[in-house]
C-alpha cells in the first residue's frame, strides 16, 4: 500500500528534477554571459534569464542580467541567420520573435521555407498513412462496390502523395539555393 505513494513521489522528484533550466554545475559557476550566449543561440526569449536564476536560486542583480543580456545578444547573431531559420522552420520549431532588427527578416525567409517543407512533409506522412489504411479496408472488403471506391480512393491518395513529393522537392530545391547564397553572402 505504501509503494503507490512512494512511486508518485519518485516519479514527481524525477519530473520536477527535469525542470531546471540549467545544471548544478552552470548554476555554481555563474557564467551569465555564457549562459546567455547559450540561450540567444537556442533563440531563447529574456525572461529565460528569470527562469534560470529562480531555478539556481541566485540574486537577480541587475549586473548579472546584464552580463546575460551581453551574452544573449551575442549569441542571437547565430541564431537570427536565414540558414538557422530554415532549419528550424523544417524541424517544426516555434519561432519567439526573438530577432532583433534587420536580423528578423533574414530568420523569417529561412523560417517560413523551412515551415512550408515541415508542413508539406506531414501532409505527405498523413496522405501515406491514409493509403495504407484504404489498401487495409481494401483487403477486408466484401463487395465489388466497395472494393471500386475503395480503389478511386487509393489512386487519389496516389496522385496527392506524388503530387505533395514533387512539392517537397521544389521546397528543398529552393532551400539549397537559399543556403548558397547566404553562404556567398556570409550571412549563416
Amino acid at each position: 500500500m505504501l509503494r503507490t505513494p512512494i512511486i508518485v513521489l519518485s516519479v514527481l522528484s524525477l519530473g520536477l528534477a527535469g525542470c531546471a533550466t540549467l545544471s548544478t554545475d552552470e548554476c555554481s559557476t555563474g557564467d551569465w554571459h555564457q549562459i546567455g550566449k547559450l540561450d540567444g543561440n537556442d533563440g531563447r526569449t529574456p525572461d529565460r534569464f528569470t527562469h534560470h536564476a529562480k531555478a539556481c536560486k541566485l540574486d537577480r542583480s541587475e549586473a548579472s542580467r546584464a552580463l546575460y543580456i551581453s551574452g544573449r545578444e551575442e549569441g542571437l547573431k547565430s541564431y537570427c541567420t536565414t540558414v538557422r531559420g530554415y532549419r528550424e522552420g523544417a524541424l517544426g520549431q516555434a519561432y519567439g520573435d526573438v530577432c532583433p532588427g534587420g536580423s528578423a527578416a533574414s530568420f523569417m525567409q529561412g523560417y517560413e521555407l523551412g515551415r512550408r517543407l515541415f508542413q508539406t512533409e506531414s501532409r505527405s506522412s498523413t496522405t501515406l498513412d491514409s493509403y495504407h489504411a484504404v489498401t487495409q479496408q481494401l483487403l477486408r472488403a466484401e463487395t465489388e462496390a466497395e472494393r471500386t471506391q475503395l480503389r478511386q480512393e487509393q489512386a487519389r491518395l496516389e496522385a496527392e502523395n506524388a503530387r505533395l513529393k514533387q512539392e517537397v522537392q521544389t521546397l528543398r530545391a529552393q532551400a539549397d539555393a537559399m543556403i548558397a547564397s547566404a553562404r556567398r553572402q556570409k550571412k549563416l
